[in-house]
């Protein structure tokens, strides 16, 4: 089983991206919690800030009905 993070270890990086609000951020993680965790664990740290908002967008689009 993946090991979830807080929540709050996800918001500052949405929040140093200044991509999506907050509001909008927090409910991704709910609905797919586990996708950001995988993200988070597998993105390499270099790339992670470039690369985390790409994903967190995918994930939101995928979240709309």
């Amino acid at each position: 089983m993946i090991p979830l993070l807080p929540l709050q270890e996800f918001m500052p990086l949405t929040s140093v991206q200044g991509k999506l609000h907050a509001s909008a951020s927090c409910s991704i993680f709910y609905v797919d919690s586990l996708h950001a965790a995988w993200i988070l664990h597998h993105v390499p740290p270099k790339s992670l800030r470039s690369s985390i908002c790409i994903e967190l967008i995918v994930v939101l689009a995928s979240t709309i009905p």
